[in-house]
């Protein structure tokens, strides 16, 4: 019985990896996606981000950047336990994803329930992105 509570704990360990956010947005912007540029299930979409938007010059050498979907609204927004993706070099400045054909969908041009946080590795430094749609798409079985 132990060996399996350890075996589950190690598993949560793995499964929530990514450095936990600090308590305040302290960091560049995700620049897309954003509310006009909605993701489709089953297709690619670029996400991009800017490290020194606001004014602010932020060294990026050496830095990489974990990406987490966030699931309602701005007010309420619960990240999803695992990334998108972790350890993506900070001045890369963007990353394709393949959106899930299981991730929900909502209506374009609406903030229907999506948010995604760019957080630096290790550090927790983060920023929010606005909230953007996920749409149907053609790809994925019906």
């Amino acid at each position: 019985m132990r060996s399996a509570t350890v075996l589950a704990s190690g598993l949560l360990t793995v499964a929530n990896a990514y450095t936990q956010p600090q308590a305040n947005p302290t960091w560049g912007a995700i620049t897309l996606p954003e509310l006009t540029h909605p993701l489709t299930r089953g297709e690619d979409f670029k996400i991009t981000w800017d490290p020194d938007f606001g004014g602010t010059v932020r060294p990026v050498d050496g830095l990489t950047v974990s990406l987490v979907l966030c699931r309602g609204n701005s007010n309420t927004c619960a990240l999803d336990p695992g990334a998108i993706v972790e350890g993506v070099p900070a001045g890369q400045k963007e990353y394709t994803w393949h959106v899930p054909c299981d991730l929900p969908a909502g209506e374009q041009l609406t903030a229907t329930g999506y948010g995604m946080l760019i957080i630096v590795d290790g550090s927790g430094e983060f920023q929010y992105s606005t909230q953007f749609s996920v749409l149907v798409g053609s790809t994925c079985p019906a």
